[in-house]
């Protein structure tokens, strides 16, 4: 819970020192071609000076129109909104990441929108707060600063059945690292598992080596919290 005290501190912070004479300033167009021949377009217009209109465009085969999104912001609270293309997995299918209020740390609200094959629509993936977001041995990891001195990451397994979009109740995995010391030094990294069910937790171990590599993000030896063998454990 402390990250999410930590992304509600950062995306209500902007009110505070939003500056009033923010304008939109429409963007040059984005585009990306799809491994099956679709493209995909994004970019910023001006409905007011005051309200920026995101507009992500599918383009499927003979130029047809396939989908059309439309994500409106006000400026002020949003100065540092934004809307781009990514391929978060490396699949050849690009998603389209729409940011936007940003507190005075590194954490900014996103939505990603991504392809559905079946309809070849854009449909709401993922909805969130984070500094960064990858996918990492076939799970969605959302990485965000919850305190002055440790992370957390929520991870969802890609193969798993989730209801869309994916976003912090529906998470599959909590992992946090924590260091202590001081500004210049770091003494210590503890780096935990967490399984949520329900109201219970549950340390659990890494589900790979490749995402037990989180643990790495200070770049410090660390220790890592050993799983609860508790019988009836969630």
């Amino acid at each position: 819970m402390r990250f999410v005290a930590a992304l509600l501190c950062c995306l209500l912070a902007p009110c505070a020192w939003a500056q009033e004479d923010a304008v939109c300033e429409p963007g040059e167009p984005e585009r990306a071609e799809n491994r099956d021949g679709s493209v995909l377009t994004v970019q910023t217009e001006c409905a007011s000076p005051e309200l920026r209109r995101y507009v992500a465009t599918l383009t499927c085969d003979a130029g047809r129109v396939c989908d059309r999104l439309e994500v409106t912001q006000e400026v002020v609270y949003n100065s540092m909104g934004n809307i781009g293309l990514t391929d978060l997995d490396e699949d050849g299918m690009h998603e389209v990441e729409v940011r936007g209020m940003c507190g005075a740390g590194p954490n900014c609200e996103g939505n990603v929108y991504r392809i559905d094959p079946a309809t070849r629509t854009l449909q709401h993936f993922f909805s969130g707060g984070y500094y960064e977001l990858q996918v990492i041995d076939g799970w969605l990891v959302e990485a965000g600063r919850s305190s002055c001195c440790s992370w957390e990451f929520h991870l969802w397994q890609l193969d798993a059945p989730h209801a869309l979009p994916l976003e912090y109740d529906n998470m599959d995995l909590m992992v946090q690292v924590g260091a202590s010391g001081d500004a210049d030094t770091v003494e210590g990294v503890v780096c935990t598992f967490i399984r949520q069910s329900g109201d219970n937790s549950q340390v659990v171990a890494p589900p790979s080596r490749a995402l037990e590599r989180i643990c790495e993000h200070y770049g410090e030896a660390y220790e890592l919290t050993s799983p609860d063998t508790t019988p009836g454990a969630p």
